[in-house]
């Protein structure tokens, strides 16, 4: 009835992005997925470095009781040290 009335409505004709519009969109999805890659990257590594901190409590003891200044023995920090300060044979 539009045209009756001596109006046309013109259609809306879709025009093609420009070469500029394509490539902004094209970077912006690039770097969402370069974030998303870092985002899951930092996530992974904070897993690990978890886990790495409940494994160092539960075998903490072990590697103390068998680390090397435990099998030196009761006596012989007593025995190093009086040698540094001149003392014992």
């Amino acid at each position: 009835m539009a045209a009756l009335g001596g109006r046309r409505r013109r259609k809306e004709s879709k025009t093609e992005p420009s070469v500029e519009e394509v490539r902004v969109k094209e970077q912006a999805k690039e770097a969402q997925e370069r974030a998303e890659e870092r985002a899951e990257s930092q996530e992974r590594t904070e897993m690990q470095r978890a886990q790495a901190r409940r494994r160092l409590l539960r075998r903490g003891g072990l590697r103390l009781l068998f680390s090397a200044a435990r099998q030196e023995g009761p006596g012989s920090a007593a025995t190093r040290l009086s040698r540094m300060l001149g003392g014992g044979s």
